[in-house]
């Protein structure tokens, strides 16, 4: 088991990971790695994949046990010791645009945003594995410094937008989606240009916003958020409801 460590947030720690190190990889294999919506644009763009094609060559899905929220999950390769897909005995081939699980780690952040707040208020953990060596190397870091190093800061506002959806959900009445309700919440979470070519055909997409959605995955991304929130959980009646019923519909039906 690992061994988690609340860090201060001046405070400093140990480690290096390098291709000569003992364990190197290791930490890459026999992985429950969430991918944010963030993480599956990254990756997709970066394999030149359309976001339907990524997901079912790389990805599983399930239920969140406690958010109540479709999930994704990277498939670990089974047959070779359930190591990343990614990860080949020189490192990780997708190291630019790895997720930002990978990019934090060793270290773990706890975001938590206060109703009526911009921002999260985080904190961060050391993860200390027993087979990880980086922790005996030299090279000392603080907190600020890794994120800086690691480029962690825009992941973790993009991964941050995820954390909206999760509390509207829980102040619902009902946790669970229904089943249009989550097909809808994981084409357009996910399933990213599968979402645009049916919001096309359906009209979602007009508007001064929206045409920025068009041209970038990251634009798309955050309006899709933000689609979901107000179809899902908003306090729109009426056309809302018949909008998830009929993406959920059409969704469901051809996924």
């Amino acid at each position: 088991m690992a061994d988690f460590q609340q860090l201060a947030p001046d405070a400093s720690f140990h480690f290096l990971c390098h291709a000569d190190i003992a364990c190197f990889n290791q930490c890459c294999r026999d992985l429950n790695q969430y991918l944010t919506p963030y993480d599956i644009v990254r990756l997709k763009n970066r394999l030149r994949l359309d976001s339907t094609q990524f997901l079912k060559q790389y990805t599983v899905s399930h239920v969140g046990p406690r958010s109540g929220l479709p999930m994704v999950s990277l498939r670990m390769v089974a047959r070779e010791g359930l190591r990343c897909p990614f990860v080949t005995t020189s490192g990780c081939t997708v190291y630019e645009d790895r997720p930002g699980a990978c990019r934090t780690y060793p270290l773990g952040r706890m975001a938590v945003r206060q109703q009526g707040q911009d921002h999260c208020k985080e904190s961060y953990f050391l993860i200390k594995e027993p087979h990880c060596r980086g922790f005996e190397e030299s090279t000392t870091w603080t907190i600020d410094a890794w994120k800086n190093n690691q480029q962690i800061h825009t992941y973790n506002t993009m991964n941050d937008l995820m954390m909206d959806l999760v509390t509207l959900n829980n102040r619902r009445n009902k946790k669970k989606l229904t089943p249009d309700e989550a097909a809808v919440f994981f084409l357009a979470c996910y399933d990213l240009d599968r979402f645009k070519g049916v919001a096309l055909r359906k009209g979602l997409l007009a508007g001064e916003r929206t045409k920025a959605a068009l041209d970038d995955d990251t634009a798309l991304m955050c309006f899709a958020i933000d689609w979901v929130k107000d179809q899902l959980f908003g306090v729109c009646e009426g056309d809302t409801q018949k909008t998830v019923t009929c993406l959920g519909g059409i969704y469901g039906a051809k996924r």
